[in-house]
């Protein structure tokens, strides 16, 4: 496995953290629904960051793909 691999998968444990830890914080603090309930909207910042991380994964993977072929 090279480093390329490695950062890919560090990535996506990363994200799938992100997003765990995000919906956990958001079951917790779901009830009091307003804006200014603050672990509410770190949990649905936590969620953002998480599928962004995963669309920065796949991305990384392609174009280390990409790389290899030329």
């Amino acid at each position: 496995m090279n480093t390329d691999e490695k950062a890919a998968r560090t990535l996506g444990w990363m994200a799938w953290t992100t997003v765990i830890i995000g919906a956990l914080l958001l079951v917790l603090n779901v009830s009091d629904f307003r804006s200014e309930n603050f672990p509410l909207m770190v949990s649905i910042g936590f969620l953002i960051a998480g599928v962004n991380m995963f669309i920065m994964n796949i991305v990384f993977r392609l174009m280390t793909l990409q790389k290899r072929e030329v």
